[in-house]
């Protein structure tokens, strides 16, 4: 019977010692897959990341390759605006990019009490737009008081209404650089302001859809003069990137802005 005892208290040792070796292997396999797991996250991610800035490469690329080209104009016919790529799906993930032309936009860090012709141009924006003309002045104090800004979302800490924000984003924009406005990209909305004639912001518009283009000639057509800090080129893009490898994201924001000497490409991280 004492065999007996020791032969049964044996069998539980070694099945204890079965037990825990087997929950040990268990733990030591599901650190294993959970390093494996994060170490495929982390390659996939940096996949992401090298496709999206190669999506931002690509843009620059055509912007040098513009200027060498056709240095006097920048318009949505050139190749920099048609590396434009809707999303598209690849083997291993899913790729996108958009650029906007930074100079199609109306400047809000422009505004400054002594500024009379910017100040003009966005009361006439915000009449275009049905916009009430005392959110020129409501900006322009949060420009002076807190500027520059980086991004029109900032005045939403000031006190403008999202409503309102919705309505101007489309036309307005904030850059470190003053530049003059490209008449082949901005909204008719603000060409009206612009021009301060709407009746000629809609002729211009529409010989620019029908040329893809607009040039001097355009204006002499209509009878129009030139603005002020107005032209037909552009040194600055806003490009956004988009990658998706596995279950990795990558969303790249970038602001380039082109030399109008030299035509070589900086790019800005952006918010």
């Amino acid at each position: 019977m004492k065999r007996d005892r020791e032969a049964g208290v044996s069998l539980l040792n070694v099945l204890a010692i079965l037990a825990i070796g087997t929950g040990l292997v268990h733990v030591m396999l599901r650190d294993q897959d959970v390093a494996l797991d994060r170490l495929d996250r982390s390659a996939s991610l940096a996949q992401a990341r090298a496709l999206a800035q190669s999506g931002a490469t690509s843009v620059a690329v055509a912007l040098r390759r513009d200027f060498a080209r056709a240095p006097d104009t920048d318009h949505l016919g050139e190749d920099w605006a048609l590396s434009v790529q809707d999303r598209i799906a690849l083997d291993f993930g899913a790729f996108e990019v958009s650029v906007s032309d930074v100079r199609g936009r109306f400047d809000l860090n422009a505004l400054h009490p002594g500024a009379i012709a910017e100040q003009r141009v966005f009361v006439a924006l915000l009449s275009a737009l049905d916009l009430p003309e005392v959110l020129a002045s409501q900006i322009t104090q949060s420009v002076t008081q807190h500027g520059p800004l980086r991004h029109p979302d900032t005045l939403l800490q000031f006190g403008l209404a999202r409503s309102d924000l919705d309505r101007l984003a489309p036309h307005v924009t904030a850059t470190d650089v003053r530049a003059p406005l490209n008449l082949n990209t901005v909204t008719e909305p603000l060409m009206a302001a612009m021009f301060a004639n709407p009746n000629a912001a809609r002729g211009l518009v529409a010989r620019r859809v029908a040329r893809g283009f607009l040039d001097q000639s355009d204006l002499a057509a209509l009878g129009v003069a030139l603005p002020a800090r107005a032209g037909f080129t552009s040194d600055a893009f806003d490009v956004k990137s988009v990658a998706s490898v596995g279950p990795a994201r990558a969303v790249l924001h970038r602001r380039l802005y082109r030399d109008t000497e030299t035509g070589a490409v900086r790019s800005i991280a952006q918010p």
